[in-house]
């Protein structure tokens, strides 16, 4: 299972099964910080003793499995959004790829998206661009990942596995 760091209430997470079952230090794995270099961030992990699941805590400067910074998707996604008033951030050609790549799966996602918000977006069949300008209006994108993990379990850019709770049956 996966988590994003600022939704941790104290120095780890507890199980999601369980809060009294014990959750100790698992080490870590290793994730590229970028896609411009091989500069690796260290990703910590738990464990849940009792259920033997692990939960990774992911920095909330980072994408779930893309090499590019929440910062630099958000400027681009506000450019895509808002021809003309936002301006395209400055990127390396592999970011600019990285980015493309990233708008086309959140254009996929539109649907799936407004399905899960429901009442939440005001258009019924929003555009990737109006779906975009909907979640903005009130947060940033380390906000709108939080909020999208939980209670929806679910990302901007996909569905991952990561993120779906436990069930009792597995633990």
């Amino acid at each position: 299972m996966q988590i994003r760091a600022s939704s941790l209430k104290g120095g780890r997470p507890s199980c999601p099964l369980n809060p009294n079952h014990p959750v100790h230090v698992h080490g870590y794995y290793e994730r590229y910080a970028n896609c411009d270099d091989g500069a690796r961030e260290a990703i910590p992990r738990f464990l849940c003793v009792p259920c033997g699941h692990t939960i990774s805590v992911l920095p909330d400067h980072i994408l779930p499995y893309r090499a590019v910074g929440v910062p630099l998707v958000e400027q681009h996604f506000d450019a895509l959004a808002n021809p003309g008033q936002a301006p395209e951030p400055p990127a390396t050609q592999k970011e600019k790829g990285c980015l493309k790549r990233a708008w086309t799966r959140f254009k996929q996602r539109v649907a799936p998206l407004s399905a899960t918000l429901g009442q939440m977006i005001r258009p019924v069949k929003p555009t990737a661009a109006q779906l975009w300008k909907q979640l903005r209006r009130t947060s940033n994108l380390a906000v709108i990942l939080l909020e999208l993990a939980q209670p929806f379990n679910t990302s901007l850019l996909h569905d991952y596995r990561c993120l779906a709770p436990w069930s009792h049956s597995t633990g």
